[in-house]
């Protein structure tokens, strides 16, 4: 027995990979390698999470060897469920009994704990400030890397306004446009006037894009993007989700796709256009009748029309953030109206309480009412356990 705990060569170990919340390509390869050390062999390495997550790391996938689960093409997340399953069904048909989630989400503290009582060691990779609170209590190790580091772009004090040649055929300007290159290209140089699009930006939208500068260049991952924001204080995700938060500015950042968002993207303010000059419409007069000595000029304005185009995303975040607004006025009368038999004090199914808040309007089609419920612990009780969770009114 001492020989076959010893030799690790022996030992088949599963890399469990929750893309959702473990996509950082770094990260990954050094999970890869810390338990493929250990156990001398990663048996089974799956990934799973969104169709564009998982294209987006398909080089590191491919590196690794490992297999990919997209979700299913449902309103619901399906990560989660998918990764346990596969769990479950490798410990009991292939015999594993080293697993290594990569996720910090807490929904698979209970995977974590099954896997143990059935004797398996568990692990948890994930990175730092995404991993739940009293992580160690579950797992037999976790390890956290360190997240995407956003050093902050240099600033240097500007003047109040740029200086502008005068003429092109001056000796000193001639000399100082032949000696350096143009400053937005230089790479060792910090930057001696404000870049030209964050010209007007809104002082919030200034603060998120010196948290994270890599957003000026590129789409960055809203799992990386999140935590940086939560270290800086600009939103609690206890209280307010980060999409609803990122709605706010959707003139300045877009959440893609639409549906379930994996990316931001900054857009860069375009120049207001330049107004022409409308001409003065000439009056038309109208003359009185004949027999008077005097007559009136009436100036005929046509109206202005003005069209407005609002964007498909503009659209999505306004209709997010209105149904999150419309969901925090419901009331306890509210609920009680449209599931009537939680009147009778007894306890009723969850899962029936959800589908009368969905058919009433209450809540959205994808969401839960558990958390409706919850707003309200001196109204209603939640009580978990087997066969379902139920719900009861307390009066």
């Amino acid at each position: 027995m001492s020989a076959s705990l010893g030799a690790n060569s022996a030992r088949q170990a599963a890399l469990l990979i929750d893309a959702d919340n473990f996509s950082d390509p770094q990260a990954i390869d050094a999970a890869w390698a810390e338990l493929n050390a250990y156990a001398g062999r990663v048996s089974v390495c799956r990934a799973y999470g969104a169709g564009p997550r998982l294209e987006w790391l398909q080089s590191v996938w491919r590196y690794l060897g490992t297999r990919t689960f997209p979700n299913l093409p449902l309103q619901k997340n399906t990560t989660d469920a998918a990764l346990i399953a596969d769990a479950v069904a490798l410990h009991f048909q292939q015999g594993i009994r080293l697993f290594a989630i990569a996720s910090g989400d807490a929904d698979f503290a209970p995977l974590a704990v099954r896997l143990r009582e059935w004797g398996c060691e568990v692990w948890c990779f994930s990175m730092e400030g995404i991993v739940f609170r009293d992580a160690e209590a579950y797992y037999d190790r976790v390890k956290c890397f360190p997240a995407p580091v956003f050093a902050a772009a240099p600033v240097t004090p500007a003047p109040l306004r740029p200086v502008v040649p005068s003429a092109r055929g001056s000796s000193a300007d001639a000399g100082a446009a032949t000696a350096a290159p143009p400053a937005y290209r230089a790479p060792a140089a910090p930057l001696s006037t404000p870049l030209v699009s964050d010209a007007g930006l809104p002082d919030e939208v200034e603060r998120i894009l010196n948290a994270v500068p890599g957003l000026r260049e590129r789409p960055q991952h809203l799992c990386h993007v999140v935590p940086v924001l939560q270290r800086h204080g600009f939103f609690d995700k206890r209280i307010t989700r980060s999409t609803v938060f990122l709605a706010r500015y959707a003139a300045y950042f877009e959440l893609s796709p639409a549906h379930k968002p994996t990316l931001l993207i900054f857009q860069q303010p375009s120049a207001p256009p330049t107004p022409t000059p409308t001409p003065t419409p000439t009056p038309k007069c109208v003359p009185l009748p004949a027999q008077d000595l005097l007559s009136v000029c009436f100036p005929v304005h046509q109206p202005r029309l003005i069209q407005t185009v609002i964007k498909r995303r503009e659209v999505h975040a306004l209709r997010a953030v209105l149904a999150a607004v419309a969901q925090l006025k419901v009331s306890v009368a509210d609920i009680l109206l449209a599931v009537p038999e939680l009147l009778q004090c007894q306890p009723c199914a969850l899962s029936i309480v959800s589908a009368r808040l969905r058919q009433t309007g209450l809540i959205r089609p994808s969401a839960s009412g558990l958390w409706l419920l919850q707003r309200y612990p001196q109204s209603f009780r939640i009580r978990k356990g087997s066969p379902a969770d139920a719900v009861q009114y307390l009066g």
